[in-house]
């Protein structure tokens, strides 16, 4: 970073809050604190601020709508939001109204912080160059017509420096874009770490590609013991409508409800989580007032330590198992989760199988790698040879399995040839095995 030292605006009604955070970070920023968005306004007034960081929940006025107030005649400072995940409508506002750089889950830990209040600021600062770099493109342009009747060969040499310049700006300004892409953000908070999941399964691997930065494919798992003391393993593979954007949009909503349908309901029957699921996403979406269409294919997992079962539930999406030597597709039912369909036939059902007497391998995927073209005549890689894969290598450690499927993967594409074809869908696949 610059020498500079640049200078943070932190607003809080909680007055620990504040004191915390300038203690944090006073060595490295100028650290302005504010208990109210009536105070952060005459900060604003006085100074010059580079990073703007304000808490949602605040009496007098929240944080979308301080972020919101200041837009005008604070265009170029960075915006941050402190909320909770609970808290959808007020993320979709920040980033809609406020105009957010990022939004931080509270509580927030230092380390974390610092590197985005970092990222901001290498942010603002390629900003101000980029700022900088366009008015001195303005003025060369200027130049050019005064001389143009005069020095025409002069002027054609500075026109190819003025392209050249326009061509870096603008690469300058995708990946400006592309660091300070919120949705990435988003997804990458709400995605569960694969330490977790590794350590939940005596092997397991993720194959998570999304086509776009971000990705309408994501995953979801919980560990839960419930009020009677069950030990339940949840965990799901998930297809949004759409991918890039859009789709990391709906995996936020559904990620939210599957939390809450788990943590606060208590509900852990496979099923069930769907047949729920399926009732809030149509909420979220507003679906019984609009002909909005959006919703998600899945395969969802609960595993019971105990019992040794699992139980399958899947909207269009199968499970496929191998036991014994012999694969089996446990399919799905037959519609999404959320969209426009008859509602009352649309009850997701559960099927149990026991791992009791022999060890399962269990895979749970999106159709994003079976639908890969590639291959000499460029057509679908194919659900059927898919299990083939699968079933061919299930014996090798997990790992093994994923390096597999990348190379399959990435000859399928011939990646790397003039005849590469390119990745046309998110692509998740997760493994695991019962024993």
């Amino acid at each position: 970073m610059n020498k500079e030292k640049y200078r943070i605006l932190y607003v809080d009604d909680e007055v620990d809050n504040l004191i915390i955070f300038k203690a944090a970070f006073r060595r490295y920023y100028d650290v302005f604190t504010a208990a109210s968005a009536k105070e952060g306004m005459e900060i604003l007034k006085n100074n010059e601020i580079h990073i703007l960081i304000t808490d949602q929940r605040m009496p007098e006025m929240t944080g979308v709508e301080f972020l919101e107030s200041i837009i005008t005649d604070y265009p170029e400072i960075i915006r941050m939001i402190l909320t909770g995940f609970s808290d959808v409508e007020a993320i979709i506002q920040a980033i809609n109204k406020g105009r957010v750089y990022q939004y931080i889950t509270k509580p927030w830990d230092v380390d974390e912080l610092k590197i985005t209040i970092d990222n901001a600021i290498e942010s603002f600062r390629l900003k101000s160059e980029n700022k900088q770099l366009i008015k001195d493109l303005k003025e060369a342009n200027q130049r050019l017509e005064e001389y143009a009747l005069d020095l025409e060969k002069k002027v054609e040499e500075r026109t190819a420096e003025v392209v050249r310049q326009k061509e870096i700006i603008e690469k300058k300004n995708e990946d400006i874009t592309a660091s300070i892409n919120y949705a990435k953000n988003i997804q990458d908070a709400i995605l569960p770490e694969e330490k977790r999941i590794a350590e939940a399964f005596s092997q397991s691997f993720i194959l998570f590609k999304p086509r776009d930065i971000v990705s309408g494919d994501f995953y979801w798992f919980q560990e839960k013991t419930t009020p009677k003391g069950e030990e339940k393993i949840i965990i799901t593979a998930v297809d949004c409508t759409g991918h890039g954007v859009p789709g990391a949009f709906m995996s936020l909503i559904a990620n939210e409800i599957l939390n809450e349908i788990v943590n606060e309901k208590n509900i852990t029957e496979a099923g069930k989580i769907l047949n729920e699921l399926h009732k809030g996403v149509r909420k979220a979406l507003k679906q019984d007032l609009s002909d909005n269409r959006d919703g998600m294919d899945m395969s969802l997992c609960v595993i019971d330590k105990k019992s040794k079962t699992i139980g399958f539930a899947g909207a269009k999406n199968s499970l496929i198992y191998i036991q014994n030597n012999e694969l089996v597709t446990l399919k799905g039912d037959k519609f999404p989760i959320g969209g426009l369909q008859h509602e009352k036939e649309r009850i997701f059902t559960t099927k149990t199988i026991s791992y009791a007497h022999s060890p399962m391998y269990c895979y749970i995927f999106s159709d994003g790698y079976q639908d890969q073209f590639g291959g000499e005549n460029s057509q679908k890689f194919h659900r059927q040879n898919l299990k083939n894969l699968l079933f061919q290598n299930h014996t090798l450690a997990m790992s093994e399995q994923k390096i597999i499927l990348e190379e399959t993967l990435k000859k399928w594409r011939k990646i790397g040839t003039p005849d590469e074809e390119q990745q046309v869908d998110d692509i998740l696949i997760i493994g695991f095995v019962l024993s």
